[in-house]
């Protein structure tokens, strides 16, 4: 499955120019700690476009947390964004910001494996965004091997060992609908079909919300 991640830097996209190059789209909802004007200007109109255009999507969020209540305030700042999106790809935490390299390993993984496992609890199906250089040092560890990763390796081929859900192969696509540069993805496995069939991402939500609501007009 070949798909796109987008974010306020690509500007207002034309979805519907787009849509026949791709099989999916990872949008940035936001980035750091839960206040709104940390939002992804483009995020409403993005994942609505998506949606109403039949794209299956799934988020990202640029981390900046040092310390477990900056994570905590990630995973609040996520779900509030998140709360009504029916998602069929993952939830990504993106782990690159130059002060969160500068953080001892350690603390690092504690802050990433925090995110994530709240998330799972919070019944999201998701992963860890990083370069393959930092997934081979700053975040390599046992305690983020059950996380799948989404990892940037610009290149022809996929070398990354570990378990990987997704592979960002360039950082210079040009695609129609879109007037900027955007980041190329691969989706190695089926993330809808994992994640329907795990009743993740609470998608049977709008199935039971559409149910409830035909009983409701019949009777």
């Amino acid at each position: 499955m070949k798909g796109i991640d987008v974010s306020s830097y690509q500007g207002k996209i034309d979805w519907e120019k787009v849509k026949p190059y791709i099989d999916f789209a990872i949008i940035r909802c936001g980035w750091g700690d839960n206040l709104k004007n940390q939002d992804d200007i483009y995020f409403e109109r993005n994942a609505k476009l998506c949606k109403e255009l039949n794209i299956p999507f799934g988020v990202y969020l640029y981390s900046e947390a040092t310390t477990l209540d900056e994570a905590r305030s990630e995973v609040e700042h996520t779900l509030r964004l998140i709360k009504d999106k029916k998602l069929e790809y993952p939830v990504f935490l993106d782990v690159e910001s130059k002060r969160q390299m500068a953080l001892r390993k350690e603390d690092l993984v504690e802050i990433v494996n925090y995110y994530c496992s709240e998330m799972e609890r919070n019944g999201y199906y998701v992963g860890i965004y990083a370069s393959l250089d930092r997934f081979k040092s700053n975040l390599y560890s046992k305690e983020l091997e059950k996380f799948d990763k989404w990892v940037a390796e610009w290149n022809d081929t996929f070398t990354y060992k570990g378990q990987a859900g997704m592979w960002q192969k360039s950082s210079y696509e040009e695609i129609a609908g879109i007037k900027s540069r955007v980041d190329a993805d691969v989706a190695l496995i089926d993330y809808p079909m994992i994640i329907r069939d795990a009743k993740l991402n609470h998608l049977d939500d709008e199935v039971c919300h559409e149910v409830c609501h035909m009983e409701c007009n019949n009777n």
